[in-house]
């Protein structure tokens, strides 16, 4: 995937989908049969007041969390209600199943903690938790907090209009394509023929 690609996919996803922030859940609409799997599957989930959210939650509601919302769309989530898991499909794409601190640690490399140098589609971490950049000053990510589910926030700075993440440090994913764009194409060699008048 280019990195341009995985920046629009994630701004979509916060700008044009209703989302929550569902442990475990990498892109799910959030029908009656997945309601009953992630109410039941995980402890975070299981919570009372999030079990409440996750089950009025109305079927056309995918369900993210921070690290599966990347590997929900590195897995070709398309946004499809009548798929299981949106149309990703589980650990494609030669994407492993990792959390957070995993993916970030052994899936990202050209690490950083220098935020003036973030390229767009990068990952963005803290310990715990995982983002995208999407410009040099905002980031997208699925958290319980605020507007609890996929959401631009801005990254180590303030920009109104937008809650306030600390990022520790940012790198490029092994699976995310981050070459420049393509070359432009060369000059024609002028053809050597004298032009008789």
């Amino acid at each position: 995937m280019k990195a341009q690609d995985l920046v629009n996919k994630c701004k979509d996803i916060a700008t044009n989908y209703k989302t929550l922030y569902v442990y475990g859940c990498f892109g799910a609409p959030l029908n009656a049969k997945n309601k009953q799997r992630y109410t039941h599957n995980y402890a975070y989930n299981e919570q009372p007041a999030r079990t409440k959210k996750i089950l009025a939650a109305s079927a056309d509601t995918f369900g993210f969390d921070c690290v599966n919302l990347i590997k929900g769309i590195l897995w070709g989530w398309n946004g499809n209600v009548n798929a299981t898991y949106g149309g990703a499909v589980y650990a494609s794409n030669g994407v492993p199943d990792t959390s957070a601190n995993g993916m970030f640690q052994n899936c990202c490399y050209d690490k950083s903690n220098n935020f003036s140098n973030v390229q767009p589609g990068e990952l963005v971490w803290m310990d715990g938790h995982i983002g995208v950049a999407i410009t040099n000053k905002l980031a997208v990510e699925c958290t319980p907090i605020w507007k609890d589910g996929v959401q631009i926030t801005a990254m180590n700075c303030n920009v109104a209009g937008y809650n306030r993440r600390n990022w520790t440090s940012h790198g490029k994913c092994k699976f995310v394509d981050y070459s420049a764009a393509p070359k432009p194409e060369p000059t024609p060699t002028p053809d050597p023929t004298p032009i008789t008048l």
